[in-house]
């Protein structure tokens, strides 16, 4: 079986595109949220002493997240991030959770190169 020039040069580019795709111009910034969000979540909540736990809670939540989402930005297209951030308020929790299916459904389509350990 031989591969044509053509055919050998399309795949190629394939392969740089998708590699080199999350270092693009295109690459989206890492938004900043504020906490509202979980203020927000918490406030019509009676017992002080809860709202304050869950408060801190929701706020530990977000952190983790927006730690998790910064390890593996450069990943993250800006058209990814666009569809993403529209779909929930401004939260990293929904933004990874969005993100992450993307990312998926990206290397199931062969448009991202995936380690799957």
């Amino acid at each position: 079986m031989t591969i044509s020039l053509l055919e050998f040069s399309a795949a190629t580019l394939l392969l740089v595109t998708a590699i080199a795709e999350p270092y693009s111009v295109e690459a989206a910034e890492l938004p900043e949220y504020d906490g509202s969000y979980c203020v927000q979540l918490t406030s019509k909540m009676l017992n002080a002493d809860e709202k304050n736990a869950e408060t801190n809670k929701c706020l530990q939540d977000e952190a983790d997240a927006k730690k998790r989402l910064a390890d593996h930005w450069a990943i993250v297209s800006e058209k990814s991030f666009a569809y993403c951030r529209t779909l929930g308020p401004g939260s990293y929790r929904p933004l990874l959770r969005c993100l992450a299916g993307n990312v998926g459904y990206r290397c199931f389509q062969d448009e991202l190169i995936c380690n799957w350990n």
